[in-house]
């Protein structure tokens, strides 16, 4: 067949494919302009209101008492043998038990991971680690530092770096998506996969195509693609947006034994406020999109999937439609009346249902 007929006949195909991508970024650029507008207009509102409150915020010089508590674990740093970027995590338990990792999502740092931390040392070594632009991690400048085949080589050359083949990678939200990434890449890495309120890279596109309206309900992830203004946003009112992701009624913890303290909000607070310290962190976001996210495709390892089934954060049904792509019919456990921040908000029931998998344990049922 001559290249002329078959770039006719590949022609319908190629415009169809041309549309649909065009379709998709007009959808995204309209949400993330409509959600510009509802913002400058409440920063107009509340600086109009109280323009000394609004447009303040503080740089913490100090990190808080909770980022140093020994009982948490040893701070180390290790370079990545990829780009040469120093990352830091925080690790308990002794070195020659096999290897539990921890990715952590946005806005937080390794401090999230605090009961985990200390629940399964007895068992493992394990190690939460400062995502780069992250916590403590080197926080690169440009936008392609942050595309998807990096920050998997951050996590292979830290499963390296600490003299490990392979491990239990655990991950939640920004971090859930790159530990479904990374089983996806390199399974014989991982021995079993825990990801908590994250989709399988595959469930984000289905449920947009599915319902398009649900990309409002993913509103953020469009707005965070603009620059500077997100910035602004969540520094204002010496970050009150931020207070109320993690402490709000509506999005923040609900069990009010879990909610954090003043002092460990300021274990988050004291990295997003230095400079840059929110870019970085947003540029996950910015390169989002570019990245080839919507891979349908079975992950081949053992792997489950913890849900809070409170998320106001993320779209409606992404847990369920993680569900063709991983092995064994009781991977997805849903926690009722539990947030977003899932490993914060109930770590009773989050580490008992790790123990159930990593012990292959009949699980509770809720």
């Amino acid at each position: 067949m001559t290249s002329p007929t078959l770039s006719f006949l590949l022609f319908p195909t190629r415009l169809s494919l041309w549309l649909l991508s065009l379709l998709y970024w007009a959808a995204v650029y309209g949400t993330a302009a409509i959600t510009a507008c509802i913002v400058l207009l409440r920063i107009a509102w509340r600086g109009l209101r109280n323009p000394r409150g609004t447009f303040r915020w503080k740089v913490r010089d100090s990190p808080p008492a909770c980022l140093r508590d020994p009982a948490l674990g040893l701070h180390g740093y290790l370079r990545c043998r990829s780009s040469g970027l120093r990352l830091h995590f925080v690790s308990k338990g002794e070195s020659r038990r096999p290897l539990m990792l921890f990715l952590h999502g946005f806005p937080e740092n390794w401090y999230s991971w605090r009961y985990q931390l200390k629940e399964f040392s007895v068992q493992y070594h394990t190690v939460a680690l400062d995502l780069r632009g992250c916590g403590d991690s080197a926080a690169p400048y440009s936008l392609e530092d942050y595309m998807m085949e990096k920050l998997l080589d951050d996590v292979r050359d830290t499963i390296s770096g600490l003299g490990y083949t392979s491990c239990v990678l655990v991950g939640h939200d920004w971090g859930g998506m790159l530990a479904w990434h990374f089983a996806l890449e390199r399974p014989d890495m991982v021995q079993r996969l825990v990801i908590m309120n994250a989709p399988h890279p595959a469930s984000w596109l289905d449920a947009v195509l599915r319902r398009p309206s649900e990309l409002l309900h993913s509103g953020h992830i469009c707005f965070f693609q603009l620059p500077l203004l997100p910035e602004i946003a969540l520094s204002m009112e010496d970050f009150k947006l931020v207070r109320s992701l993690l402490c709000g009624g509506r999005m923040g913890i609900r069990n009010r034994a879990r909610r954090l303290t003043e002092a460990e909000l300021e274990g988050y607070l004291y990295y997003l406020s230095r400079p840059g310290g929110l870019t970085a962190p947003l540029n996950y976001y910015r390169a989002l999109l570019s990245n080839s996210l919507y891979r349908h495709q079975d992950v081949g390892v053992s792997c489950m999937l913890i849900w809070g089934e409170a998320d106001s954060i993320l779209v409606e049904g992404m847990s369920g439609g993680a569900r063709p792509y991983a092995r064994g019919s009781e991977m997805v456990h849903r926690i009722p009346d539990c947030s977003h921040w899932v490993q914060q908000d109930q770590p009773e029931t989050v580490n008992k249902l790790l123990w159930d998998f990593l012990l292959e344990r009949e699980p509770p049922q809720f």
